[in-house]
C-alpha cells in the first residue's frame, strides 16, 4: 500500500460477503476454536491457499480482543412511550455500560437515537445477540452500528 493510499474501513454484514471472504473467516475460526493448522482448517474448508493468504491480513472481526471496547449503535425508533426504555433495559440485561445517549427531536413521528456503550472482553460475544433482540423490539424501525475502537 502506497503512503498516498488512505485506509478505509466499513462494517458490513458477512451475509452479503463473496463466498471466498466467507471461506476465510471460516478457516480463521476455525483456527482460533480448534487449534489447528492454517493449512488442516484451509484443506477442511475447501479453499486454495492462495484465496486464503490473499485476504487473511484484511479480515478483522469487527469485536477483536481487547479489554475494553466502546461503539455506538445508531437507531430509529417509533416515537412513542417506552421504546427508549426497553432499548436501555435489554442493554442493562446484557450487563453493559451506557456512556453517552443522544436523542434528536422526533420528526414525522421517528426520533433519532445514538446510544455509546462500552464493554469488556468477556461480554463481546454477547452483543450480536443483544442487537438482535434490540431489532426486534416494537418501535425499532432501524438500527446500525456506526463504529468502534
Amino acid at each position: 500500500m502506497s503512503k498516498k493510499e488512505k485506509r478505509e474501513y466499513y462494517i458490513v454484514d458477512k451475509r452479503i460477503l463473496p463466498n471466498s471472504i466467507q471461506n476465510v473467516i471460516k478457516v480463521n475460526d476455525i483456527v482460533q476454536l480448534e487449534k489447528i493448522s492454517k493449512y488442516e482448517a484451509i484443506k477442511r474448508v475447501g479453499i486454495s491457499r492462495s484465496t486464503y493468504y490473499k485476504y487473511k491480513d484484511f479480515i478483522k472481526p469487527f469485536f477483536e480482543s481487547g479489554k475494553e471496547t466502546v461503539f455506538s449503535v445508531y437507531m430509529s425508533l417509533e416515537d412513542k412511550p417506552g421504546v427508549l426504555a426497553r432499548i436501555l433495559d435489554v442493554v442493562a440485561d446484557t450487563g453493559m455500560n451506557i456512556l453517552t445517549i443522544t436523542q434528536n427531536i422526533p420528526i414525522d413521528g421517528t426520533s433519532k437515537v445514538t446510544i455509546s456503550l462500552q464493554t469488556n472482553e468477556d461480554m463481546l460475544r454477547k452483543i450480536e445477540g443483544m442487537l438482535e433482540n434490540i431489532t426486534g423490539l416494537e418501535g425499532v424501525k432501524d438500527l446500525r452500528v456506526i463504529g468502534s475502537n
